[in-house]
């Protein structure tokens, strides 16, 4: 199976609702993104990563291959992505980069981390906006590939402390703090949020299906948090632009007296 580029023009700006909510809470929820056919081969595919990884090809065997490649550049998160991490540096090239990937299967009485994060513990990645310009270092997309109802395990997020200036009282790291807000949504939904809001993967309390996702997280085109570990090959297969998701994180070549806009083998972070 093959997976085009989706066309440049496909992502509209993100609005100035998206980014007013952003700023307030610390996230986005964006329900319905995907068709179901999309949904049900992404699913059967983190499936058999979990269960039956050997009979995927090499190079499928991540959550940034096979049919899951289709979100890691879909328009309706470039749009979101554009203006919290930075614009494309050119048509070709964009001015983000996705970083770490994972996929989860959690099942009924399953509870996943606990709550973590908030305000500037992720260093030069943390959460900033000055002059009606948000930067949101570390930036992370999840993907719902099965329903999920109000208080039935979502993600939990502590709105507004990716801006907080003062540590999270002990009566409140806990998951039954009041102070969570979580969401519910159809399969192919995403919730985008910034990294340095505190959050969790609280229980699974269904037993209709489990939580199915994909965690892929992003960053500006010149910083790194995480070590990818994504074979280079499963890069090289990817279509040109959406190859550009995973170059170094360096700005500008002086040697050379150009910018980093491009994908070779000299050019990967991994």
């Amino acid at each position: 199976m093959s997976y085009d580029d989706h066309p440049i023009d496909a992502a509209i700006p993100m609005t100035d609702e998206q980014k007013f909510v952003f700023d307030l809470k610390g996230w986005l929820l964006l329900p319905g993104l995907l068709g179901e056919d999309d949904v049900c081969a992404i699913r059967d595919h983190i499936q058999a990563l979990r269960h039956d990884r050997d009979s995927l090809d090499p190079n499928d065997r991540y959550s940034l291959s096979g049919p899951a490649q289709i979100l890691v550049d879909h328009p309706a998160i470039v749009s979101v992505l554009r203006g919290v991490l930075g614009g494309d540096r050119n048509d070709d090239c964009y001015g983000f980069r996705c970083e770490n990937s994972f996929s989860m299967i959690r099942s009924e009485g399953e509870v996943g981390l606990e709550p973590h994060g908030g305000g500037l513990g992720v260093g030069v990645h943390a959460y900033s906006c000055q002059n009606g310009s948000i930067y949101s270092g570390l930036t992370r997309v999840a993907w719902e590939l099965n329903p999920v109802r109000h208080g039935e395990g979502g993600t939990l997020v502590m709105s507004g402390s990716h801006k907080m200036n003062f540590p999270i009282p002990e009566t409140h790291r806990g998951f039954d703090s009041p102070l969570f807000e979580t969401y519910e949504c159809p399969p192919g939904s995403a919730i985008i949020f910034s990294e340095s809001v505190n959050h969790a993967g609280p229980l699974w309390k269904t037993k209709e299906h489990p939580r199915m996702a994909i965690f892929n997280c992003y960053s500006n085109a010149d910083a790194q948090y995480h070590k990818l570990c994504l074979p280079q090959e499963v890069i090289e297969a990817m279509p040109p632009k959406r190859r550009t998701l995973f170059r170094g994180v360096w700005h500008h070549d002086f040697y050379r007296g150009v910018p980093n806009d491009y994908f070779s083998e000299e050019n990967v972070a991994l």
